[in-house]
C-alpha cells in the first residue's frame, strides 16, 4: 500500500517555495516602499531615498529567503551571490527610475512602484536559479564565472554614473541630423555634412527611440553605447571562455576600464565606437594565432559588430589590414582567408559602398567635390601632432610591452598591432585632436594588461610593476581629464540668458564646438544646413597665400554666401552670435563682411543690432517685429 502523506510532490513543494519567495517578497516590498516614500517627503531625492529602501530591506530578506524560502544555508558564498543579483536587479530598477526623470516624473511614487516590479520579477528569478538553486542545469557557479559577473555588475554601475555624461559637439550634431532626417530632411542635400552616412544612419533608431520616448538625445546615445559595450564585453568573454579565471578578469578589466575611463572624455565619438568595435575582433584575431579555433557562429557576430565600428572611418580598415597581415605570418600556409570574420567584414564593406551610391548619391556628387576644394588648412604641424602627450604614452606604453619580457601572448601583440594600426590613423588625420588618439590609447592598455601574469616569481613583480605604471598613467589621465568639457559654455550662456526656449539661434564661425553642443542640449533651434562655416578656414589660406580666392573656392564662397541667406530668411534667428576668428586658421577672413558680398544676406543681417560682447564673441539681436518674405521650400527644424 503506498504511502500518499510521506513526502510533499516536487510541484508542490515547488509552488510552497514560490508562495514563501512571494511573502518575503511583499514584506520586503512593503517595507522598502515605506522607507522610500519616508526618504522622498524627508526631501532626500530619488536616488538616496531608492538606495536607503534597497538597503533596508536587503539583509532582511536574505536571511528570510535563506533560512525560510529556499531552506538553504546563509554561506558567504550565497550571499555574495545573493548580492551580486540585487546589484543588477538594483540597477535596472535605478536606470528605470532616471530614465523617467528624463520625461520629467521627478519625485513620483508610481515610478517607484514599477522599477520595485521588474527589480521583483527578476530579483525572483535570480534567486531562485543562481543563488540557491545551483542543482538547476543552467545555474552558473559563481566560482567559475565571478570575472563575468563582476564585469557586467561595473557595467550597470558605470551606466548609473555615467547616465548623463556630456557628450562632444559631435555627437550631438550627429542626434540632430537623424533627429532631421526623421522629419523629413535629406541628408547631403538639405543639411550639407562632410563625414560619410553610416555614422548617421546608426544615430536613425537611437534618435527615433528618444523621440517616441520624450528623452533628450544625449540620453539615449548615452544608453545605447552601454548596450554596445556591455555586447563587446560578451563577445570578448565568450572569445576566453577557455582561459583561467584569472586571466580572464584581466582582459575583462582592461577591456571595461578602456571602453569607460579612457573613453569617457569623448564618449561616443566615432573613435570611442571604434576601439569597442576592435577589441572582440583583435581578440579573436589573437585566439587564431594561438591555433583556437572559434565557433563560426561567434566569429560572424564578431565580424558583424567590428564593421560597424570599423567602417566609420577608412582609416581604420588599417587596424584589420595589420592583423590579418600578422595572422598571415603566424600561419603560413594554413591561413585560410575565407572566414567567417573575413567574408562577413568583406561583404559588409561591399554593401556599405553599395548603400553609399544608391542612398546618399549627394554624397558623392556634392559633398566630396567640397572636400577636394577646401577641406584644408586644419591640419597641425607634424612637430603639434608628435609632441603630444597621448603620443608620448604611446612610446612608453610600447617600451614596456616589447622589452623582452620572459613570456609574451598572442593577446598582447595582436592589441599592439591595433594600436599601432589606430596610431597610424591618428598621424594620417594629422589634426593632433585628442580624441583621435583615443583607440590607441585603448588598445594599449589592452596590450599592457594581457601581460599582467598573477605569478609571484620576482621577474614577474618586476614587470607587474612596470606595466601596472604605465596603465596607471594612461587611467590616471583620463581621470583627470574628466568628461567632455566646452570652453565656450560660459560666454554663450552669456550671450543667449535672454532667448528663450525653442528660440532660433545661429553663429557665424569655422568652428562648430563654440557654439555646439550648447545650442541642442539648451533646447534652441539651428538654423543653418552647416555644421559651421568650416570652408572659411580654405578661404583664409587662400587669401594669406594668393591675396584672392581661387575660381573654385570663389565659387564655393558665392553658394555658402547664398545657402547662409536663405537659412537665415527661412528660420530668422532671434540671435546671431558672430567669431571673430582671432587666433585660429581663418582669422584672415571677417565673417560678417565676407557673408556681406551677397545682397540677400546683407538685407537679412541688416535688420540686427549689436547687443553685447563676450570675449572673442559678439551678439547681434533681431528687430522686433520684423520678418523677411519666406523663400520657397523652407523646411521645419525639429
Amino acid at each position: 500500500m503506498r504511502n500518499t502523506t510521506s513526502m510533499p510532490s516536487s510541484a508542490t513543494a515547488d509552488r510552497l517555495q514560490a508562495f514563501r519567495f512571494v511573502v518575503v517578497g511583499l514584506a520586503n516590498t512593503g517595507f522598502g516602499y515605506a522607507v522610500i516614500l519616508v526618504g522622498l517627503f524627508a526631501g532626500l531625492g530619488d536616488i538616496v531615498a531608492n538606495a536607503l529602501g534597497y538597503a533596508a530591506g536587503l539583509v532582511m530578506s536574505f536571511t528570510l529567503n535563506s533560512r525560510w524560502t529556499f531552506r538553504a544555508s546563509a554561506s558567504r558564498a550565497a550571499f555574495a551571490r545573493y548580492l551580486a543579483v540585487f546589484l543588477f536587479c538594483f540597477g535596472m530598477n535605478l536606470a528605470i527610475v532616471l530614465s523617467a526623470r528624463q520625461l520629467g516624473l521627478v519625485d513620483n511614487p508610481v515610478v517607484h512602484l514599477f522599477g520595485i516590479s521588474v527589480y521583483s520579477i527578476f530579483f525572483y528569478v535570480g534567486t531562485a536559479r543562481f543563488v540557491f538553486g545551483q542543482d538547476k542545469p543552467f545555474s552558473l557557479p559563481l566560482t567559475e564565472n565571478w570575472p563575468e559577473l563582476s564585469v557586467l555588475t561595473a557595467l550597470i554601475g558605470a551606466y548609473v554614473l555615467l547616465w548623463n555624461v556630456p557628450v562632444s559637439h559631435d555627437v550631438i550634431w550627429q542626434m540632430w541630423i537623424a533627429r532631421q532626417m526623421l522629419g523629413g530632411a535629406t541628408l547631403y542635400r538639405d543639411i550639407l555634412e562632410l563625414n560619410p552616412p553610416l555614422w548617421f544612419w546608426i544615430a536613425l533608431p537611437v534618435e527615433w527611440v528618444a523621440v517616441k520616448l520624450g528623452i533628450s538625445a544625449k540620453t539615449a546615445i548615452v544608453a545605447f553605447v552601454f548596450i554596445y559595450m556591455t555586447f563587446a564585453i560578451a563577445l570578448l568573454a565568450r572569445s576566453i571562455r577557455d582561459l583561467a579565471p584569472a586571466s580572464r578578469a584581466i582582459l575583462l578589466i582592461a577591456a571595461f576600464l578602456a571602453f569607460t575611463l579612457i573613453g569617457a572624455p569623448d564618449f561616443a565619438q566615432r573613435e570611442h565606437l571604434a576601439l569597442i568595435a576592435a577589441v572582440p575582433y583583435t581578440i579573436l584575431i589573437a585566439r587564431r594565432a594561438d591555433g583556437r579555433e572559434p565557433d563560426w557562429t561567434l566569429a560572424l557576430l564578431i565580424g558583424c559588430f567590428a564593421s560597424i565600428g570599423l567602417a566609420l572611418k577608412h582609416y581604420f580598415a588599417l587596424v584589420p589590414i595589420l592583423l590579418e597581415l600578422w595572422l598571415l605570418t603566424r600561419d603560413g600556409r594554413k591561413w585560410r582567408p575565407l572566414r567567417p570574420e573575413v567574408v562577413t567584414m568583406g561583404a559588409a564593406a561591399i554593401l556599405y559602398g553599395i548603400a553609399i551610391v544608391t542612398l546618399a548619391p549627394d554624397y558623392l556628387n556634392a559633398i566630396v567635390p567640397m572636400l577636394t576644394t577646401a577641406y584644408f588648412g586644419y591640419e597641425s604641424s607634424w612637430i603639434m601632432v608628435l609632441i603630444n602627450p597621448p603620443v608620448f604614452w604611446w612610446v612608453l606604453a610600447l617600451g614596456v610591452v616589447l622589452a623582452p619580457w620572459p613570456q609574451q601572448n598572442s593577446c598582447s601583440a595582436a592589441a599592439v598591432l591595433a594600436a599601432i594600426g589606430f596610431a597610424l590613423s591618428y598621424v594620417a588625420q594629422q589634426k593632433g585632436w585628442r580624441y583621435h588618439a583615443v583607440p590607441a590609447i585603448g588598445m594599449l592598455v589592452i596590450a599592457l594588461a594581457a601581460l599582467l601574469e598573477p605569478h609571484r616569481s620576482w621577474g614577474s613583480v618586476l614587470r607587474n610593476v612596470a606595466l601596472v605604471f604605465v596603465l596607471s598613467l594612461a587611467l590616471v589621465t583620463s581621470a583627470l581629464i574628466g568628461p567632455y568639457k566646452n570652453i565656450s559654455q560660459d560666454e554663450i550662456s552669456q550671450l543667449l540668458k535672454d532667448v528663450p526656449r525653442r528660440g532660433v539661434v545661429m553663429m557665424v564661425t569655422a568652428n562648430p564646438s563654440r557654439i555646439w553642443p550648447m545650442v541642442d542640449d539648451w533646447g534652441y533651434v539651428w538654423p543653418s544646413r552647416h555644421f559651421a562655416l568650416w570652408m572659411l578656414t580654405a578661404f583664409s589660406q587662400d587669401l594669406k597665400k594668393n591675396g584672392e580666392l581661387s575660381p573654385k573656392l570663389a565659387e564655393m564662397a558665392n553658394l555658402i554666401r547664398s545657402q547662409t541667406a536663405v537659412d537665415l530668411s527661412c528660420n530668422p534667428p532671434d540671435v546671431i552670435i558672430v567669431d571673430n576668428l582671432e587666433r585660429s586658421k581663418a582669422s584672415s577672413v571677417e565673417p560678417i563682411g565676407f557673408l556681406s558680398e551677397d545682397q540677400a544676406f546683407d538685407a537679412v543681417f541688416s535688420n540686427y543690432t549689436r547687443d553685447r560682447s563676450i570675449g572673442r564673441f559678439t551678439s547681434y539681436v533681431k528687430a522686433a517685429g520684423w520678418q523677411p518674405s519666406r523663400p520657397k521650400d523652407c523646411r521645419m527644424i525639429y
